[in-house]
């Protein structure tokens, strides 16, 4: 009977010790998502707090599937996400098979590409406005110096066609650490007897990349694909930085077009329907890739 209560008595502690963060973070959540979306159903301008917000229903909603200026952002991130994903993953896997080898400075290599995944965005986006300026940038100096001319005067951020390519080398550099840092670890942790066996009947290297090292890296790759795809839906900080989502909105992503809505514009209700989309979208893919996750494992 002591045992029993004194069973009870502690797991009625530990309750008591979880129920103030479980009670803080779900104020802290809910509230805001309740907020949000009593907000996505009215119409109110923030430039004149003193009226009252008005009741729109689902009205904010169904202009989504009208707005011509939503499907050109949808566009735009479809564009540059499936670029720097593209790109990433290829770059991420094959750093990952270098650095899996045990080659003599590499540990050093190791830590040195983490560096760009540390620096803050805010700051990477400023680090390459001056890299990239077209008067003393460094790289424009540096081909300059080589007698390629063409980038000296030349701002490739203020180019319709250039900007998005741009971005997407610099979220390159960013982002592919990440995907290092989850092939690397699913490369370290891949079973050896499969490789022995291929090599007693006679694979080659290319033979076991194919046949066994990428299958059974699948659900190491899909993580990483999983993240990278939520990081490019909300990406932000580096595109404001670098572009606002110029020139013009050739830059303008999905998460800049619902900034100029809300904190441009100034239209909160539809902003905050565009927030939603953006959840709804996210939480979408997310579901898919963890289905597919669930499948391959």
């Amino acid at each position: 009977m002591f045992k029993l209560n004194y069973k009870i008595s502690s797991q009625l502690f530990y309750w008591l010790l979880i129920i103030p963060s479980v009670v803080f973070l779900f104020v802290m959540v809910s509230y805001p998502l309740i907020y949000g979306v009593s907000l996505s159903l009215s119409s109110w301008n923030m430039l004149r707090p003193d009226l009252p917000r008005k009741y729109v229903g689902f009205k904010n909603y169904i202009s989504l599937f009208r707005d011509k200026d939503l499907l050109k952002s949808i566009l735009i991130t479809l564009y540059f996400g499936s670029m720097s994903i593209s790109l990433e993953m290829f770059l991420g896997f094959g750093i990952a098979l270098l650095l899996q080898k045990k080659i003599k400075g590499f540990s050093v290599f190791r830590s040195l590409i983490l560096i760009p995944l540390m620096v803050a965005p805010v700051v990477t986006g400023f680090i390459w406005n001056l890299i990239l300026n077209p008067e003393f940038g460094s790289i424009p100096t540096f081909f300059s110096f080589l007698g390629i001319k063409f980038l000296k005067n030349f701002p490739v951020l203020a180019n319709v066609k250039m900007v998005i390519p741009t971005i997407v080398i610099i979220d390159a550099w960013t982002s592919t650490p990440f995907v290092v840092l989850v092939l690397l670890a699913g490369l370290q942790s891949l079973p050896i007897s499969p490789y022995e066996a291929s090599m007693i009947d006679g694979a080659n290297g290319f033979q076991q990349l194919i046949y066994i090292t990428i299958p059974l890296l699948k659900p190491f790759i899909l993580v990483a694909l999983l993240i990278r795809t939520i990081n490019v839906i909300r990406y932000f900080d580096v595109i404001f930085v670098l572009t606002g989502g110029g020139p013009g909105t050739a830059s303008e992503v999905l998460a800049l077009y619902n900034y100029r809505i809300s904190f441009i514009n100034y239209e909160m209700g539809y902003g905050s329907a565009v927030a939603f989309f953006i959840l709804v979208l996210t939480i979408s893919i997310s579901t898919i890739f963890i289905k597919i996750l669930r499948k391959t494992k």
